[in-house]
Formats: structure tokens, C-alpha cells, sequence
């Protein structure tokens, strides 16, 4: 067919990407769109965000016709009912060919790492997602923040809270974190965080949107700051240190994603160090391409292999 597409979204909570490439893989066409996170945003914002990327499509040389296959990336996958409204949404608006629908991680591999490898994403949660050289998939981590998300935006908005309440008690060092935590929710006091906290408008965003307090107070060398950081570090570390150990690769890429490792420079620099020392083969890189193109090579594969 004439002007045969494939096409990959990474649907996130800000933003949508939609990636086109042609047979060869080359990018054709990419733009942004609005959310596609049903946890963060309503289901007629994220029915609204996948009529524009469909009209998108559309509008491409050939028209949705064109198009060999359609992968969408976006968190909650392994839940089938947000599944179920995806796809329900993607059909409503005119798109009936070939689709899947796969975990942010798995688009994020895809499009970061050449070979076997993995990348390490540490956002509002934190996750290690790679394959080994037989190409089998494996992953470390990710499980929530209830029980694990160690070197996460909510991990370290939960132990900036944590300094103050301690230096308040006097449990653990004066730190500056204490007032900051103070002016960033409009308090004077513990009870007035305490109030905030387990208010019902508290959640685990709300918690890790506070993880920012943690840069200047690092720069100013603050006690509690630095041990807060030291902590992250080692818990990131280590989801890449077990996904090695587990599956027996000793080299391979590594691509560090996520607001907390390309933001914050002493973290990363403390996860990579550590890394140095535990895995020396090791090859610490940017991502390669994006995750929306990681899903549109993804859509061309599933294309291929069903032929």
C-alpha cells in the first residue's frame, strides 16, 4: 500500500507523544497532544486527547488506512479496564486497524536501548525494565508506592516530610528542609503539615510534588538533604544491580529516564557512581529516541511478525 505508516503514543499525564515512521523506521511525522493518564486526568479529557492523535493520523498521507499497525504506551496497562476504555476510546474515534497496548516501560526500552540493556526510570515512581541478549524481558521494581518506589519523587517527598517532623522532634539534624516544607504548604507548624498530609486532598503526587525542596537544600550542603539523596541513590542503584545479578549480563546500555534522574544531578551522579563500582561493564547512556518512537518500532514489528 501507498504511504504505509506506523505509528507509537506515549501517553503520560501531561502530555501525549504520537510518533510516525515508515517501513525503514525513519520518523515521518510527530507531535504532542493532551493526557492520556485516566488516573490524572478525566475520561473526557483523555477521550478528547485520543480524538486529536487519531485526527492526526488522519490527516497523514493515505489516512488512517494507511497506518500498519498502532501501539500505545501508558502507565496502568496491566489494568484491563483502563485497557478496555482505551481501546474503546482509540475505535470511537475512526481508528479500526491493527492495535496493542503496552506498558510506558516497555515502550520507553524500545525506543532507548540498542540490544540488550535496560533503562531505569525514576518519576513520581521508579522502575529498572530491560532485556537480556535472548531477548527475554525482565523487570525490577515498580510495584507502587505502599510498598516499594525507594529512589522515587514520592519516596523523596515522603523522607523530606519525614526530616522535618524528626527535626522538629529533635530526633534527627536541624535542616533547612523543615522551613521550606513550611512556606510549600502555608503552614507555621508539624500540625498544620499533619493537617495537609492526611487531608483528602493529599495523594502520593501531591507528596512527590514536594520532592523539588530537595535541590536547594542539597546546594547548601544540609545534613538531612544529603542523606536523603545518598538514600535514593542506593535504591535506584539497586534495581539495576538485582536486574544484572538475576538475569547474569554483566555489560549492556543503560538509559536513565525520568524527571529524578535527569533532573537532579546529585542523584544521578551518586547512582552512577555506584554503578561504576558494581557493574564496570556496564554502558551508562542517554536514551537513543523517544518512547513514542520506541512504539510506533514496536507497531512495525507486530506488523512483521504477523505478515
Amino acid at each position: 500500500m501507498d504511504h504505509q505508516y506506523f505509528c507509537g503514543w506515549d501517553g503520560g499525564g501531561t502530555k501525549t507523544e504520537v510518533c510516525l515512521v515508515n517501513e525503514a523506521g525513519a520518523m515521518i511525522a510527530c507531535r504532542s497532544f493532551g493526557p492520556l493518564n485516566i488516573n490524572g486526568a478525566s475520561q473526557a479529557t483523555v477521550r478528547q486527547s485520543v480524538r486529536d492523535a487519531v485526527d492526526f493520523m488522519a490527516s497523514q498521507p493515505g489516512g488512517l488506512s494507511a497506518c500498519g499497525g498502532l501501539v500505545i504506551g501508558m502507565a496502568g496497562a496491566s489494568n484491563q479496564d483502563a485497557v478496555r476504555l482505551m481501546e474503546s476510546a482509540v475505535r470511537n474515534a475512526g481508528y479500526q486497524g491493527s492495535l496493542h497496548i503496552r506498558g510506558d516501560q516497555e515502550i520507553a526500552l524500545e525506543g532507548a536501548v540498542q540490544g540488550h540493556g535496560a533503562v531505569l526510570i525514576a518519576g513520581t515512581g521508579a522502575i529498572c525494565f530491560g532485556r537480556d541478549p535472548a531477548e527475554n524481558r525482565f523487570r525490577v521494581g515498580g510495584y507502587g508506592y505502599l510498598i516499594d518506589d525507594g529512589g522515587s519523587g514520592y519516596a523523596i517527598g515522603r523522607d523530606i516530610l519525614a526530616a522535618a517532623a524528626r527535626a522538629v522532634d529533635g530526633r534527627g539534624p536541624d535542616t533547612c528542609l523543615k522551613d521550606m516544607v513550611f512556606d510549600a504548604l502555608h503552614v507555621q507548624d508539624m500540625p498544620g503539615v499533619i493537617t495537609w498530609l492526611y487531608g483528602p486532598q493529599t495523594g502520593k503526587k501531591e507528596i512527590a510534588a514536594l520532592a523539588p525542596l530537595l535541590l536547594p537544600a542539597l546546594e547548601a550542603e544540609d545534613e538531612a538533604a544529603l542523606e536523603i539523596a545518598q538514600t535514593a541513590a542506593v535504591d535506584l542503584a539497586e534495581l539495576v544491580i538485582a536486574g544484572w545479578r538475576k538475569t547474569g549480563m554483566r555489560d549492556g546500555e543503560l538509559a536513565l529516564m525520568g524527571s529524578i534522574l535527569t533532573r537532579y544531578a546529585p542523584i544521578r551522579r551518586l547512582v552512577e557512581e555506584r554503578l561504576r563500582s558494581a557493574l564496570p561493564l556496564l554502558h551508562v547512556a542517554p536514551p537513543r529516541a523517544s518512547a513514542a518512537w520506541g512504539a510506533a518500532m514496536l507497531a512495525m514489528r507486530e506488523y512483521v511478525d504477523h505478515k
